[in-house]
């Protein structure tokens, strides 16, 4: 597969570089429906927000183990914790969930909009857990993935797990995230120590390395080796994340206690070319106030539109010369899936 690229230019860096804002930032979560940075604090034992405006404030105190991966799923947002996982209200910072998985070193975090996913970085683990928070149960879905798994993605459009793993030359590799089966997507990256990876508005994966400490592009198929992003003010860079909204990496610096928000609009492609299927298909206008028209394939394929916490706010079936209603939905970002094509857009409702 062929995809398009912008020329790359000289990228918006913002940093929050006080000090005392942050103590040992491990990972950023964007909150799309608060508009704000959640950052883990592993010296604290506490989580921050951060706002637009750059004032970072307490979203949780006090917690009883350090967090680590962080992870929005509905109105919870999971953070890895001692030996298991808790969830706090988005809307209070309240603890509304707990569980114990008996993992040694819970790291990493990612959702399906269904399960969560959470690596065990232990040398003596090296796991993959599946949990399911609406029946409070999990299950091991990979018990043992050779070397020490850190970050770790679900990407919608392969239907698969992306992980990244510490560890001088560390690969990268997939799972099926029903039957735990691995695939080698990089088996040496030429980087070390791996802690985090993402997904960008091309569709790209992004990963953050401490050896050398750089934030590295691989296209979807992993082909040709990555690219540096050149992104200034790194230290450790750990578990980053991707806010789709105002198209900026989110990295926080576990070296500085630092968090850097690098913004790369410039290098997306504009919401009207396809850059997941090679088919042309159009889909119009974004932002929206409601009316949004879908060209290119044909009457009757499936869609449904998804809300940025992953919520399946609309579905059906594309009915040629008819647009979509979206003019009773809240302000923000979606996400249309046609899964026929494998393709998912990005639309901005105003």
């Amino acid at each position: 597969m062929t995809t398009m690229r912008l020329p790359l230019l000289p990228a918006l860096l913002l940093i929050t570089s006080a000090q005392a804002q942050y103590q040992g930032p491990e990972s950023v979560e964007y909150d799309p429906v608060g508009d704000r940075y959640l950052v883990s604090n592993t010296q604290s034992s506490s989580i921050k927000a951060r706002d637009q405006a750059g004032v970072v404030t307490d979203f949780a105190t006090g917690l009883p183990n350090a967090p680590y991966g962080l992870e929005i799923m509905g109105d919870v947002l999971y953070a890895c914790m001692g030996n298991g996982v808790r969830g706090f209200s988005l809307t209070t910072g309240q603890q509304v969930y707990v569980r114990n998985l008996g993992a040694s070193f819970p790291n990493g975090i990612t959702t399906d909009g269904t399960h969560l996913y959470i690596t065990d970085f232990a040398s003596g683990a090296r796991r993959i857990y599946k949990v399911d928070p609406v029946a409070d149960s999990h299950v091991t879905l990979v018990a043992n993935t050779g070397q020490q798994p850190n970050g770790i993605v679900w990407d919608p459009v392969g239907d698969r797990l992306v992980v990244v793993f510490w560890g001088s030359n560390a690969p990268i590799k997939s799972y099926d995230r029903i039957t735990g089966a691995e695939t080698v997507l990089v088996a040496n990256t030429g980087v070390g120590n791996i802690d985090g990876v993402t997904i960008d508005c091309n569709g790209d994966f992004l990963i953050a390395s401490w050896s050398p400490a750089r934030i590295t592009r691989y296209v979807s198929t992993f082909a040709g080796g990555g690219t540096n992003l050149n992104v200034p003010g790194l230290n450790n860079p750990a578990d980053i994340d991707f806010d789709e909204l105002h198209q900026r990496v989110c990295i926080p610096n576990t070296g500085s206690n630092t968090v850097v928000l690098f913004d790369i609009s410039a290098q997306c492609l504009p919401t009207s070319v396809d850059v997941v299927d090679h088919v042309s298909i159009q889909v119009w206008p974004s932002p929206t106030s409601g009316p949004l028209w879908i060209q290119g394939v044909p009457t009757g394929e499936p869609f449904t539109l998804r809300d940025a916490l992953g919520a399946t706010v609309l579905s059906g079936s594309t009915m040629r010369g008819t647009a979509l209603d979206l003019a009773a939905l809240p302000t923000g970002l979606y996400f249309l899936h046609l899964p026929l094509r494998a393709c998912i857009r990005r639309v901005v409702k105003e």
